[in-house]
């Protein structure tokens, strides 16, 4: 396993601890509307580092066209004497449009986005735009991280299978942390080697 896959693992591992943690006895909301907080952009830092982990074994890829390399790279392109080029300027896509692009690429057709995964990781995206663009007072539910939670794993599941015709390694342990300590991370020690 790479050091970024195992950095990608460990803030899944974040995500599913932060969670863990807010449901103990005597917690105080202050603490644990925190750590519901961290569970979830945790959950969110972890997709997007897989997608780019995904993303990038295939943006030099010349079998993909120049539109899909730039949704892939996150580039920029430009017209430059003639000719189109990627360029070294960002060029961000909506994380669901990136998630769908891979499916529908991978999988060859658009029924592959029906699942209720799909709609679950709407439901995430739309709790954590609350959360990151706040317009009015947002306590989250514990409930709903954990369908966040949940929603962003079975999103992996969907794209491995998409990409690699097999389940995300990580699926089978659903919210549940793995058998051993936190401070094994990356040793290979939570089915992640």
């Amino acid at each position: 396993m790479s050091e970024f896959e195992a950095y990608s693992r460990e803030l899944l591992l974040s995500s599913k601890t932060f969670l863990l943690e807010s449901k103990a006895e005597g917690l105080d909301e202050f603490n644990r509307q925190k750590l519901l907080r961290a569970s979830l952009t945790h959950a969110f830092f972890f997709l997007e580092a897989e997608l780019n982990y995904l993303s990038g074994h295939f943006k030099d890829n010349r079998d993909f066209d120049l539109s899909e390399r730039s949704i892939l790279s996150e580039k920029e392109v430009s017209l430059r004497k003639g000719e189109f080029k990627l360029t070294d300027r960002d060029k961000y896509y909506r994380l669901e449009e990136r998630v769908d692009f891979l499916i529908v690429r991978f999988s060859g057709f658009r029924d592959a986005l029906k699942g209720t995964w799909r709609s679950e990781l709407s439901s995430a995206i739309s709790l954590r735009n609350k959360l990151v663009h706040p317009k009015e007072i947002h306590q989250l539910r514990e409930v709903d991280v954990q369908a966040a939670v949940s929603s962003v794993i079975f999103c992996l599941s969907a794209l491995y299978l998409a990409i690699f015709r097999k389940d995300f390694p990580l699926k089978s342990l659903g919210l549940d942390t793995g058998p051993t300590a936190i401070g094994s991370i990356g040793r290979g020690e939570y089915g992640m080697s």
